[in-house]
């Protein structure tokens, strides 16, 4: 099958659009041509990779997300008629021209290709979770449900991830940076810093929860264990809010083609296991 395998833009949007819908779920952030835009339109912060047939159909794609001079590749997908002939491989050529590659939240067909590839796996990421302790009922129902917070003013849009279309990124106090995500009453951390001044600030303002994602490695989850934040599963908070699935926990694995420094955490904007709503 003669294919064309190229970087797109968002001059190819129409005929992206068509295969974001065929094979994601409906309302994907991918779908928008806003977020694509915002994803992999500017060149310092991410690209995208298709393979287009014969009939001029994108049939495959993989996403680079460009962070800590490492390509963090996501959104690969390539239909099943197209898969054994290294369609994949040259994919992820394409975004190698830009920075050495690495990847979060692979599926088990990921794992197995990134086996095949013989790249180097390391400890899956770690959530931890901590629920208002000034809550008298700490069940599902009320904890992950719609609340109203009045956070318009602490609102930054400083860097790119900030600027993200439909979220709405919070500064509190202590320098802390969070994902506002009222419709299911919490606040998702990006940057941690004085934590105590953080939760004071968020259950005052009426959060119900929060969470933080970080690698194994990431000595900050020695203080969020002495101050009572949970490991995922040992929470009621799952993983997956938009939409909610219940009792769905992290599990995200993190790989490199080539070896990187024992000292490096993976922080949340460098996937799209940081962006909240699909995952």
């Amino acid at each position: 099958m003669s294919v064309i395998i190229r970087e797109v833009d968002i001059e190819d949007w129409e005929m992206l659009e068509p295969f974001y819908r065929r094979i994601y779920r409906k309302n994907h952030p991918l779908q928008s041509r806003e977020f694509w835009n915002w994803q992999f339109g500017d060149v310092n912060h991410g690209r995208a990779f298709a393979c287009i047939n014969e009939d001029n159909k994108v049939v495959g794609h993989v996403g680079a997300n460009f962070k800590a001079e490492i390509a963090w590749m996501i959104n690969g997908y390539l239909d099943p008629e197209y898969r054994g002939q290294g369609i994949m491989r040259k994919l992820y050529s394409l975004a190698r021209n830009y920075y050495p590659l690495a990847a979060t939240a692979a599926n088990v067909f990921g794992l197995s290709m990134y086996r095949n590839m013989r790249w180097i796996r390391y400890y899956d990421l770690t959530r931890y979770v901590k629920i208002n302790p000034n809550l008298q009922r700490k069940e599902f129902e009320d904890v992950c449900k719609k609340i109203e917070v009045k956070v318009d003013h602490l609102i930054v849009k400083k860097n790119h991830y900030q600027i993200q279309p439909n979220q709405n990124v919070i500064e509190l106090s202590g320098k802390s940076t969070a994902i506002s995500q009222e419709s299911v009453g919490g606040l998702r951390v990006i940057d941690l810093e004085s934590l105590d001044e953080l939760e004071e600030h968020a259950w005052n303002l009426g959060y119900l929860w929060m969470d933080y994602i970080t690698s194994w490695n990431d000595l900050k989850s020695k203080l969020l264990e002495k101050n009572n934040w949970k490991l995922d599963y040992k929470s009621i908070v799952p993983w997956r809010l938009n939409p909610v699935e219940k009792d769905y926990f992290c599990d995200i694995t993190f790989l490199s083609e080539y070896p990187i420094d024992r000292e490096f955490i993976v922080h949340r904007s460098y996937s799209d296991h940081g962006r909240v709503g699909s995952i």
